[in-house]
């Protein structure tokens, strides 16, 4: 299902099969070492002048010891990983005296020294110790009796359908009690985790293309190459980033609200992405309705679409329903636009139930999925999508101490059919110490590639100990039967340690 997307330095439509294409390779892991632009430095050096009423301070060190399997038994190899991990969250409050106020610091130090210098060497954006800054600001809210609201720093940003990060400001202006108008403007960034997971990299981006273009990769535009396959020189300059949002705070006749927005990017004088987005909430009574929607103006395509239902229908019984719409489109330098899509929408309801004088919840959820037929699954397979009923249940309970959890799923149709049973034990001894065990079973069938099919067991036991509010260590023991492997057992070690300074605490 390969195709070809839309590429910076040309206004090409996201089409499989486009004329103009280039390689991307996927981010290294936490994808690459993230760069501290000029607002951010400018933020961490506010803790040094600013004088705030109190301060929230948070330290903590993880180190962590694990091996991964590799999914060939046979060949011996495994992925070893030997991580120290240290962070620091500073808040600062009312640096103005009375007012809302404050500034804020996130910062993280990953060192992995299992990494090799082959690893290193044979991966982009590869690393074997960074510091991330995760985020820093300065706000100023309620200016002008409540009207205005200021930020600056390295921003986490949301829309009503996703979140993004920029290294700039931020202003709201609130005209009337019910309107906001909200402008930003600033770098985008894209190159560090503010989730703090070491796999993840914002819509598969990527640092630089300078270990390609040092191996001789040929550089985008590079028509002479039939495969198209090109680096990019690019890939490591400023993005800016702007926009705007129009906020409905509150709806007239019920609670909830509204909005609407517009961010544009650009890189080296081209269009990376261009997208505006709308939501709306409204509560009244014991019904509960909410939207969200995107459009993707550079792709021309609306790319996601939700909207929810929840009726509160009796003190113990609530009922849900949702649908969704999704065509993803991504920015000019995502991996993901090498690959083909097609639309998938779905419906599902839900009950959840908790009645008085039971020892459980329960809930039961159904829906089916429609999957539309890629460009290449019509051509190589003749592919014409189709359905996916789903049906669920689960229960969770505390008894005697002891909470457990319980779920089964079943799906089938087009994509093949999945059945999983699931189950989870937690206790607390002594207050201090907790066991967890949880046992996993699934069934697969794949109509495409039948050998992939199985039944796959999974059990795993968790042990931890709190020392102390901010010290604990914690051991992971999991054995599973994957396809490709006759048994894989993993053991999982880790010690946190973290100190908590509040000031406020004794105000």
């Amino acid at each position: 299902m390969i195709g070809c997307g839309a590429v910076l330095g040309d206004r090409a439509r996201a089409e499989p099969g486009g004329e103009r294409c280039r390689a991307l390779a996927p981010a290294g892991p936490g994808g690459g070492r993230g760069r501290l632009r000029l607002p951010a430095l400018l933020v961490l050096a506010i803790p040094g002048v600013a004088r705030a009423a109190a301060y929230d301070v948070e330290a903590r060190t993880e180190a962590q010891a694990y091996t991964i399997a590799a999914w060939n038994p046979d060949s011996g190899r495994a992925l070893a990983r030997r991580r120290l991990v240290e962070s620091l969250d500073l808040a600062g409050f009312e640096i103005v005296p009375g007012e809302d106020a404050g500034l804020s610091l996130r910062i993280r130090f990953d060192a992995d020294f299992a990494v090799n210098d082959r690893e290193l060497a044979g991966l982009d954006g590869a690393w074997r110790d960074r510091l991330q800054l995760l985020g820093a600001g300065l706000h100023w809210n309620g200016i002008g009796g409540g009207r205005l609201d200021l930020e600056a720093g390295r921003i986490t940003a949301s829309d009503p359908m996703g979140f993004w990060r920029l290294d700039g400001g931020r202003a709201t202006v609130r005209p009337a009690p019910w309107l906001a108008l909200t402008a930003f403007g600033g770098l985008r960034v894209t190159e560090t985790s503010w989730l703090g997971s070491p796999a993840f990299a914002p819509d598969g981006t990527r640092a630089s293309d300078r270990r390609r273009i040092a191996a001789g990769v040929p550089l985008f535009p590079c028509p002479s190459e039939p495969s198209r396959l090109c680096a990019d020189p690019t890939l490591d300059d400023p993005a800016p980033t702007f926009g705007a949002r129009l906020a409905l705070v509150r709806l007239p006749g019920g609670s909830g609200g509204a909005e609407v927005e517009y961010r544009r990017t650009t890189r080296a004088g081209s269009v990376v992405e261009e997208r505006v987005g709308a939501g709306a909430r409204l509560r009244a009574g014991a019904w509960g309705l909410d939207a969200g929607g995107e459009y993707d103006l550079y792709v021309q395509r609306l790319s996601a679409l939700r909207a929810g239902l929840r009726l509160a229908a009796r003190p113990w019984l609530a009922l849900s329903l949702e649908g969704l719409h999704s065509h993803p489109t991504f920015s000019a330098d995502s991996i993901w636009n090498l690959f083909d899509t097609a639309p998938v929408r779905e419906a599902r309801l839900r009950a959840d139930l908790s009645p008085a004088g039971w020892p459980a919840r329960l809930w039961v959820a159904a829906g089916t999925r429609w999957y539309g037929a890629t460009g290449y699954g019509r051509a190589a397979f003749g592919d014409r999508g189709g359905l996916e009923p789903s049906g669920a249940a689960g229960a969770s309970a505390t008894l005697w101490g002891t909470e457990v959890v319980a779920d089964a799923s079943l799906q089938g149709g087009v994509q093949g059919t999945q059945a999983w049973l699931g189950a989870v034990v937690r206790r607390t001894f002594r207050s201090w110490i907790g066991v967890e065990g949880r046992a996993t079973l699934a069934r697969m069938e794949d109509r495409v590639a039948p050998k992939n099919g199985g039944t796959f067991p999974a059990l795993a036991l968790v042990l931890s100990g709190r020392l102390e509010r901010s010290a604990r260590i914690s051991l992971l023991l999991e054995d599973s039967a994957p396809r490709w492997a006759r048994n894989d057992l993993r053991v999982f070690a880790l010690a946190a340690l973290g100190a908590d300074w509040d000031t406020r605490m004794g105000r």
